[in-house]
């Protein structure tokens, strides 16, 4: 099985095995569904200029670009991409959820 990385949105979901035709075993990630947005607490805020890509953004809140998803979470966004373009919207900087929600995340 593949090791998921801390910095996933994956990370802590539970591997699911399920068995093919053939009989073999098939390891794979069940659904992940997308925390209600008003579970985050943000500990910022950024102005869109229009040109900025989420990755970016979260590399500079959070040092790690591979966090955009807990901007598009907090945002509701099943597609990170919908967020851009969208000059001088503000956008909030989310907390984790282990620390926006006391740790029941």
């Amino acid at each position: 099985m593949t090791e998921i990385s801390a910095n996933s949105r994956y990370f802590g979901l539970p591997m699911k095995v399920r068995l093919r035709p053939d009989g073999e075993a098939e390891s794979y990630l069940p659904r992940r569904l997308i925390p209600a947005p008003e579970r985050y607490k943000a500990f910022g805020l950024k102005r869109l200029s229009g040109s900025e890509r989420i990755d970016d953004m979260a590399a500079e809140a959070f040092g790690d670009p591979e966090l955009f998803w807990r901007i598009a979470d907090a945002l509701g966004l099943e597609d990170p991409a919908s967020l851009l373009g969208e000059e001088g919207r503000p956008v909030p900087l989310p907390l984790p959820l282990e620390v926006a929600s006391n740790g029941d995340a």
